[in-house]
């Protein structure tokens, strides 16, 4: 005849035992949440199991912005690049690097091409805009070739 051993059990979603419920070494289950859990010898409740898995990353906070928070298993956080910002990983390294781009193109007044590479000291984004031609626009229809920053 089997016998039937009962482990301190709750059915109620993200309920986790506390120091009063498991005695140091004793172990309990989440049956709602498929999670065991143990008192420590330092007596804390830890962890010891998850068949429900975790999330690759809690919450995602950058200063004066909407936090991203992942709320299942399954989600992915996508970094993109916009502007003159550039994003490229390594999965070797796991490594992902956030930086500016190599280089951008644009057209001097003499209409030669010419690569801007902001990295560099050598090539300046005032040299960029002082030899820059855009044409453009102006509110009443006129065509204009020339834009004066200053």
């Amino acid at each position: 005849m089997a016998t039937i051993i009962k482990l301190k059990r709750s059915e109620t979603a993200s309920t986790v035992p506390t120091t009063s419920n498991l005695a140091v070494g004793e172990v309990a289950v989440n049956t709602a949440d498929r999670k065991i859990y143990m008192r420590d010898s330092s007596n804390a409740i830890v962890e010891i199991a998850n068949a429900a898995g975790s999330n690759s990353f809690t919450t995602i906070s950058v200063s004066g912005q909407s936090d991203i928070v992942a709320d299942q298993q399954s989600d992915t956080l996508t970094l993109e690049g916009t502007g003159l910002t550039t994003v490229t990983t390594n999965a070797g390294s796991d490594t992902v690097t956030i930086g500016t781009s190599s280089g951008f193109s644009f057209v001097l007044r003499d209409g030669t091409s010419k690569t801007l590479d902001p990295s560099t000291s050598g090539t300046t984004l005032q040299t960029a805009v002082e030899n820059l031609y855009v044409p453009f626009t102006t509110r009443s229809g006129a065509s204009k070739t020339t834009l004066v920053l200053a």
